[in-house]
């Protein structure tokens, strides 16, 4: 009869929990496909830009918030307190991040809803001028954003790919000598016709392998 003690040593497993050090996001034109796979055969990443992903760049320290607000539907019946049967109708899904690279061009496209790809900058000056549309064109994006945690040895390499997020709201910009220049994104997420579902998950690295009895997938060929 195992006790307490041997349960737990059963049970838990301290290699599992897992603390995002470094994460990077990247947003991309629908017409690029969402990664199947964060990595290359030999075990390297794979080359995001090179498969035309832009970088967010360098975010603030409380990084990327992902929000799932799940909405139910109840049945209720005589005689029963509580409802005897619930059913789930909908999933509001929300990526919220603040950044403080705010100049980069498709940032700027991404903010103010608007195409910058003909406006040049001078070169005596370094002047960019454009102009902020009325009503923004609600353009659609894959997001994908990566987490990092731990040494080589035992990595851990968390991602979650977003075949299409639209931004929902942008909070409002103060420049003063406080803080940094920085620009607040909630995004919206919705189902990708392409894979089907809203969001992909990514799970490797080498801490993964070690990993691979305790998180409990059955192995690949």
């Amino acid at each position: 009869m195992p006790t307490f003690a041997t349960l737990q040593q059963d049970s838990d497993n301290r290699n599992l929990i897992r603390k995002i050090q470094k994460a990077l996001a990247f947003i991309a034109p629908t017409s690029v496909e969402l990664p199947a796979t964060l990595f290359e055969a030999g075990g390297t990443l794979i080359d995001l830009k090179a498969a035309g992903y832009l970088p967010v760049g360098i975010v603030t320290p409380d990084g990327y918030e992902f929000s799932r607000d799940v909405k139910k539907e109840d049945v209720s019946a005589l005689g029963y307190a509580s409802p005897v049967r619930s059913d789930i109708t909908e999933v509001t899904r929300q990526i919220k991040m603040t950044a403080l690279e705010t100049g980069r061009k498709h940032m700027l496209e991404l903010t103010y809803g608007t195409d910058l790809s003909a406006v040049t900058q001078s070169a005596t000056t370094g002047e960019v001028v454009f102009d902020e549309p009325d009503l923004p064109v609600g353009q659609e994006y894959r997001l994908l954003v990566i987490g990092s945690d731990g040494p080589a040895a035992n990595n851990w390499i968390l991602g979650r790919g977003y075949g299409v997020a639209k931004l929902a709201s942008t909070d409002s910009q103060k420049w003063g000598t406080g803080d940094p220049v920085q620009q607040a994104y909630t995004f919206d997420v919705f189902t990708d016709d392409e894979i089907g579902t809203p969001v992909r998950h990514y799970i490797g690295g080498t801490g993964a392998l070690a990993a691979k009895t305790a998180l409990g997938f059955t192995a690949g060929a």
